[in-house]
């Protein structure tokens, strides 16, 4: 199967590629979320979303409202990806559509060797940089090897994907992680990382060729809680 790869897309590129038949997964960071203390393990699993964040949730919603006949929600157990993905339903006017809590697509994901050694890892308050050499190198203590990682999260999320169009709330590390070894963007860092409700989308066109985005959906100029 051919493999195509783009860069930077907006909300409307994605739009655009559902008009012309395409089938669009988004892997989407979470909205905004207050700020995860370093000795939290659970990384703040029962952190809500901010004010802002919920916001943001309703117009990334209301950006892809009517985009496609068919959408499907799926999130990492956190309770802010839940929170993010009910209220992007509710912005496509899908209020109360289901939303399906699978850890696979977050801290249970490919990419995670052991959640422990993940916290164990960023406690430091070092986090770009640990990213940085789990980029550069394809090895992280508490990440499973990049290439590899990112080649079984691909085979998982794409075997739940059945709609036009997916929004699966996860986390910044999975999204940037995946684009890096996808090729799409190999320079994160600070200043570009992404931020709230940006998202990693795979474009599967009616031949079956893959496209890979990161779509900056312009909602948040935040990359880490407030």
């Amino acid at each position: 199967m051919e493999k195509r790869y783009s860069m930077e897309w907006t909300i409307q590129d994605v739009r655009d590629e559902l008009a012309r038949g395409s089938r669009v997964l988004l892997v989407v960071r979470h909205a905004e979320r207050p700020k995860i203390g370093y000795e939290d393990k659970t990384f703040g699993a029962e952190l809500p979303l901010t004010p802002a964040g919920e916001r943001m949730s309703e117009e990334f919603g209301r950006l892809l409202r009517g985009a496609a006949d068919s959408v499907q929600f799926r999130a990492s157990p956190l309770r802010r990806t839940v929170m993010t993905a009910s209220l992007a339903a509710k912005g496509m006017g899908l209020d109360g559509a289901e939303i399906v809590e699978d850890a696979t697509i977050g801290n249970s994901s490919a990419f995670v060797e052991s959640e422990l050694r993940m916290w164990e890892l960023f406690r430091d308050g070092r986090f770009f940089e640990h990213m940085s050499e789990y980029f550069t190198t394809g090895v992280q203590y508490g990440f499973a090897p990049l290439a590899t990682a990112a080649d079984a999260y691909e085979e998982r999320i794409l075997s739940l994907f059945t709609a036009r169009l997916g929004i699966f709330a996860s986390h910044d590390v999975f999204v940037a992680a995946y684009l890096h070894a996808r090729g799409v963007k190999t320079d994160f860092r600070r200043e570009n990382w992404p931020r709230f409700m940006d998202s990693a989308a795979i474009v599967i066109a009616p031949d079956g060729s893959r496209r890979y985005a990161l779509v900056r959906a312009g909602l948040s100029t935040l990359c880490t809680g407030v």
